[in-house]
């Protein structure tokens, strides 16, 4: 019985650990939500969700390293956490391994094809990579699976504008604009005025 009651309240500390990581995280006190992720994954060190979060602390205070051990841990337990491999693949664009995010972001269209944000990354991998009708293509699917999400058509006016294609990343910017991104509003002002 007291082997019972003892794991019960390891749980319950390592619950409420994860919680207050959580909310510090919330309110972006990132070496706070780190402080209790880490106590809360000494007790459950298998927790893809702390893990997770807790990269996300990292990455939120640019150290990316810890940020990228900690997916790769989450990938570890769990090979299909889409959450995880997004990550890895923002982390490949930052460090401009762009072949390495277009693997992610196909592992994770594979995984869930319905994820706008996997087109998207693609989209911006192959952007950079040169492969300007593939990444079309790819900020066309994200923009089919999600509409409000302004980066998307931002970055396909780049690359229209890119391709010579005037009118296209005009029409494209101004969709950005509309859902309040700056920086199309910016290069509709430059190149559509």
């Amino acid at each position: 019985m007291k082997k019972y009651i003892l794991f019960f309240l390891l749980l319950s500390c390592g619950s409420e650990e994860s919680r207050l990581a959580d909310s510090y995280y919330q309110n972006k006190n990132y070496n706070k939500a780190i402080e209790y992720y880490t106590e809360s994954l000494k007790l459950k060190p298998n927790d893809t969700q702390s893990l997770y979060r807790r990269g996300r602390s990292f990455e939120e205070i640019k150290q990316f390293q810890n940020a990228i051990k900690d997916y790769n841990k989450v990938l570890e337990l769990d090979k299909e956490n889409v959450n995880a491999i997004l990550s890895l693949a923002i982390n490949s664009l930052r460090e401009k391994k762009y072949v390495d995010a277009e693997l992610y972001a196909k592992k994770v269209i594979k995984i869930n094809p319905d994820l706008h944000d996997a087109y998207y990354l693609l989209g911006r991998s192959q952007q950079y990579q040169g492969m300007f009708s593939d990444a079309v293509r790819s900020y066309q699917t994200s923009i089919s699976l999600n509409s409000d999400f302004s980066e998307s058509y931002y970055y396909l006016g780049l690359v229209y504008l890119k391709l010579k294609n005037d009118k296209n990343a005009c029409k494209n910017f101004s969709i950005s604009a509309s859902l309040n991104n700056s920086e199309a509003k910016k290069l509709q002002k430059r190149y559509c005025y």
